[in-house]
């Protein structure tokens, strides 16, 4: 056995596992969104993906033949999954790109006739066929002159080119309208589209080989080596270019959420220290997005109780103070606040206030008012709250320019 063949099974098990990693990787969010009907297409293409890859590997095709006790069979199993991933394909890309209209209705019931009658004639053209010697890696190649089973291979290679090369007609057309929308999107459309490439050069090396056969030339490496590596690189990229755009912005999300209720948690524990919203009914270990859902609710009612204690002129003179610092401050500082740096640390010298105020003065708080006009960027106050150091000289900054000291800031609780 030549030493290269010996790798041709790894290549076909170690994609098909490639093909289901993004499934595993994305798996609660496949399930919380499996009423989207692109995403469980995406997830079943990744699925048909890892059954044609793993079925196709010369181990698996011996034990599908001695399972059944049909020499060959494997044959038409494995043409018959790759037929029915390139009509899924191409079911898929109709649906995502034309939506649910009568058009695309008409094309995807004339995809499935079509491409169930090939199906149906794999099996027919096999079992009028003679396969009698079992051949696990060049199939293709060995019966290609052999009456029907030289048919059979044909068509398999013929249908399977034609769905990628209408597939890769549409994604082209829709790449350029789709380039300056959505990157997910394109980013989806570009891996899918250099899958169907690499699967056109799978096509093409096999059928090369078949065409070397009839004419007498001996080009088998086409198709026992070149041909299987192009296969499981295309099928791997086309799959994961349908789940991307899902899994991506999906993935986009996670991270932004975790991101805010990250840069949140300073002031959430400087309220939960002071100014506690009441404690939280939620049973379990909530997602990030319900997690930062609750972290903002405990935030807002938390800055609704101080609402009463908020003096809006110490935040005017804080904000003027970071935004303009006097010579000492500026130093401090080390470069000038941006405007929504400044708002942030206006904000934080504002709730540290209103937190000494409020122990101060606690019958107050039955006087309601908003702190929306006040704190409108939260994430900028609890920013500001990192950098202590800085707001307590925003804070002497601002002081100094009143002619009186507030006296709630006799007792200001450090952030």
């Amino acid at each position: 056995m030549d030493a290269s063949e010996d790798v041709i099974p790894h290549i076909y098990y170690l994609a098909a596992v490639v093909a289901l990693l993004p499934l595993f990787l994305k798996m609660r969010s496949t399930i919380r969104a499996r009423r989207e009907s692109l995403l469980r297409m995406a997830s079943l293409l990744l699925v048909m993906a890892f059954l044609v890859l793993a079925s196709a590997a010369p181990q698996s095709i011996a034990l599908i033949n001695r399972t059944t006790g049909v020499t060959n069979i494997a044959a038409p199993w494995v043409y018959s999954l790759l037929t029915a991933f390139s009509a899924c394909c191409l079911l898929m890309l109709t649906a995502w790109r034309d939506g649910a209209t009568a058009s695309a209705g008409r094309v995807m019931r004339w995809v499935i006739a079509v491409y169930s009658l090939v199906i149906v004639a794999l099996w027919v053209l096999f079992a009028l066929g003679d396969p009698a010697v079992e051949r696990l890696r060049d199939f293709d190649t060995y019966y290609a002159d052999e009456p029907y089973l030289r048919e059979m291979i044909t068509l398999y290679i013929v249908a399977h080119t034609v769905a990628n090369t209408v597939n890769f007609v549409l994604l082209w057309s829709w790449e350029r309208r789709v380039r300056r929308v959505d990157a997910w999107l394109r980013t989806g459309l570009l891996l899918m589209g250099t899958g169907y490439i690499a699967t056109l050069a799978f096509n093409g090396f096999k059928l090369t080989a078949v065409v070397g056969r009839w004419s007498g030339h001996d080009l088998d490496w086409l198709s026992t080596q070149a041909a299987p590596l192009a296969g499981a690189i295309g099928s791997i990229l086309v799959g994961a270019g349908f789940l991307v755009p899902h899994a991506g912005q999906a993935a986009y999300e996670f991270w932004r959420a975790a991101l805010r209720h990250r840069r949140l948690l300073p002031l959430c524990r400087l309220l939960k220290e002071h100014v506690p919203a009441g404690p939280s009914t939620l049973v379990g270990k909530p997602d990030i997005h319900t997690s930062l859902t609750i972290r903002e609710k405990e935030i807002r009612d938390s800055l609704y109780t101080l609402a009463p204690y908020l003096d809006h002129e110490l935040y005017r003179r804080a904000r003027r103070a970071a935004l303009d610092p006097d010579p000492v401050l500026g130093e401090s500082l080390g470069r000038r606040l941006t405007p929504r740096e400044a708002e942030g640390v206006a904000g934080a010298v504002a709730v540290s206030a209103a937190i000494a105020a409020r122990a101060d003065d606690p019958g107050r708080g039955s006087e309601w008012r908003s702190p929306d006009s006040l704190l409108r960027d939260v994430e900028a106050v609890s920013g500001a709250l990192r950098r202590p150091g800085l707001v307590e000289a925003v804070r002497r900054s601002a002081a100094a320019r009143s002619e009186s000291t507030p006296a709630a800031w006799n007792d200001t609780p450090a952030p």
